[in-house]
């Protein structure tokens, strides 16, 4: 049976974040469903917007009631900021993804380990990436941190100190991650994701606490997916070589994102001491 805290007979810590795993195995559950029953698995321009749209609409609610239903604490102490306050937040996670990796893959091409060639249209190359962005933001970006860096971390971190939370939460995205891309795809995956998804729990779960903002890594998944996307999977896109994308364009990122955040943010997290989640 459930326990509850005397204090404000709310769930405990485990039961809350269960819950939470719970609905969102639930939604990207019903998201592989709709894929697949309404587009054949195809990811087609459409199935991509139904789909985003689903996930946003879904998700988003779903803390919403878990932070004021099951947390009984304010939304704004998920350090998830207004729009006035969302921006620097957010262009300081995106430039800490965009900036290494645009060193990376600038170093790879003058040297000529890789090409990259568009055999789209300037106008048309421009609405696919916009097109990428918007998806982005919709089905994975601001999702995935809400509920992850956002949820997930902000009731570990009141019970444990931040560097431990950090890995907590990373595990459990990676555990979520990898079973549905094994659910999808079979056990070939599971190590080659595993090892993905936990790193970029890691790396996300510390920009977060570097920041102060959930906005932060949402700008840093941003530009991943973007670049990934667009350099891996996009068909209008033509890469020399795939492997150098990866070694010249995303490691550099996971490896220097939190340095540039700390150069543009200049603020220093205590990772020791949990972070109180009281009533405000």
């Amino acid at each position: 049976m459930a326990t509850v805290t005397r204090a404000d007979r709310r769930l405990s810590t485990g039961w809350r974040i269960a819950i939470v795993l719970v609905g969102t195995v639930a939604i990207w559950s019903l998201m592989v469903w709709v894929g697949t029953t309404l587009f054949g698995g195809d990811v087609t321009p459409v199935a991509r917007v139904v789909t985003s749209l689903l996930i946003f609409a879904l998700a988003v609610p779903m803390v919403v009631a878990a932070r004021r239903l099951l947390d009984r604490r304010p939304w704004a102490t998920l350090e998830l900021q207004g729009w006035a306050g969302a921006w620097r937040p957010f262009l300081v996670g995106t430039a800490s993804f965009l900036l290494p990796s645009a060193i990376g893959l600038s170093v790879a091409l003058l040297t000529g380990w890789l090409q990259i060639t568009s055999v789209l249209p300037p106008l048309d190359l421009v609405a696919a990436v916009a097109f990428t962005v918007v998806t982005v933001l919709l089905l994975e970006a601001i999702p995935e941190e809400l509920i992850f860096r956002g949820y997930i971390y902000r009731n570990l971190s009141a019970a444990m100190a931040p560097i431990v939370a950090v890995f907590v939460q990373a595990a459990l995205f990676s555990l979520l991650g990898t079973s549905l891309w094994v659910a999808t795809s079979g056990w070939g995956v599971l190590l080659e994701r595993g090892a993905l998804f936990f790193a970029m729990g890691a790396v996300l779960g510390i920009l977060r606490v570097i920041s102060g903002s959930v906005w932060n890594p949402v700008g840093f998944h941003l530009g991943f997916q973007v670049v990934a996307q667009t350099l891996l999977v996009h068909p209008g896109i033509e890469v020399s070589n795939p492997g150098a994308v990866t070694i010249a364009g995303i490691v550099p990122a996971f490896v220097f994102a939190s340095t540039v955040t700390l150069m543009l943010t200049r603020r220093r997290p205590d990772w020791r001491m949990p972070e109180p989640d009281e009533r405000r």
